[in-house]
């Protein structure tokens, strides 16, 4: 079965192909009545000016398929398999993820929670080879997705992921941040960060305790501080009313993003803290730093690639345009080699 190494873009290279041959068949038509329209008379024009018509059709023909040809080269076109030894490295990146009540909270449309989501989905489809994993955190904290290479498994345990997640409430930023702490050092990373993704509010107070000891093993916490000011938990998702948690007193309960805590706490182990809530510009600046991390060896595998068979067609295409520059487009009568 044939593929393309450049499928993305097939869409914009058949549109210029395209373009490209309308243009020149336009060309072609408009030469041929111009040189007509000049001289009166088809015989006399191809005789004085358009040469033999059935070399011109054919240099026209071949310059056509000079076009397609030239399109499927730009698509890189591939078939046939073959096994290949493929080394396994890259970095390790760990996300811990709020599921906290306060993150269904809508700011613009969608909910914290999904919007975290998003973020994480750009995050990961940005790695090559990388492992990825995620802690989940409200109340308690825990592994969600081990460090893992497979993308299809790490989206399953995401898209899994709702405030429902962690049974005990509250946001307990201490405890998210011990359980990164332990996959630091049973795991033995060399690829010491921490992505945060919250809206910073801290039920517990615990968090400075466990900041030094990230401090001084040198582990740097990237913070996304997400959520605007003054914002309502709804209740009920699919409720025909407007219901949203209240306090003992009947009060409704209104949500903020902790700006400051996540700012100090990012400064604090040596990382930066970034708002997503309305821009995800700072997701851009995580994802360069992953890549210039020194990249990890996990070791190899054999796996299977198609062959790519790009030449054959580049050979058909110099041959084209070849046979195209050597056929002359007048032919050369007895009486002019007299």
């Amino acid at each position: 079965m044939i593929a393309f190494a450049n499928s993305n873009y097939m869409i914009y290279i058949f549109v210029t192909g395209a373009v490209i041959i309308a243009l020149h068949i336009f060309y072609a038509i408009w030469r041929r009545m111009a040189v007509n329209s000049a001289f009166g008379s088809k015989d006399a024009a191809r005789k004085i000016i358009s040469g033999d018509y059935s070399r011109i059709l054919m240099k026209e023909v071949l310059i056509l398929f000079g076009i397609i040809i030239s399109s499927v080269v730009l698509l890189g076109p591939m078939w046939g398999d073959r096994m290949k030894q493929s080394d396994n490295e890259g970095t390790d990146v760990l996300i811990a993820l709020d599921v906290s009540m306060s993150m269904l909270a809508k700011d613009g449309g969608a909910t914290r929670l999904e919007r975290a989501k998003s973020a994480i989905r750009l995050i990961a489809g940005s790695l090559k080879g990388d492992r990825i994993g995620l802690i989940i955190f409200a109340g308690e904290a825990f592994v969600q997705c081990p460090l893992t290479n497979d993308m299809g498994a790490f989206t399953m345990f995401l898209e899994s992921v709702t405030t429902d997640s962690i049974n005990v409430q509250g946001t307990d930023m201490g405890r998210m941040l011990s359980a990164a702490e332990k996959v630091y050092t049973k795991k033995n990373l060399t690829s010491k960060m921490l992505i945060v993704i919250t809206d910073g509010e801290d039920h517990e107070n615990k968090i400075d305790a466990e900041a030094e000891k990230f401090k001084e093993i040198g582990i740097a916490v990237y913070a996304l501080g997400i959520g605007k000011s003054g914002d309502l938990i709804p209740f009920a998702k699919n409720s025909d009313e407007e219901n949203f948690y209240r306090d003992r007193s009947g009060s409704l309960i209104k949500t903020s993003q902790n700006k400051d805590l996540l700012k100090e706490l990012a400064d604090k182990t040596g990382g930066f803290y970034s708002d997503i809530t309305s821009s995800f510009s700072g997701i851009n600046k995580i994802i360069s730093i992953i890549e210039g991390k020194d990249k990890i060896y996990y070791g190899s595998k054999m796996v299977k690639e198609k062959i790519d068979r790009t030449y054959i067609f580049l050979l058909i295409l110099i041959i084209i345009l070849g046979a195209e520059m050597f056929i002359n487009e007048r032919k050369i009568s007895s009486i002019e080699n007299k």
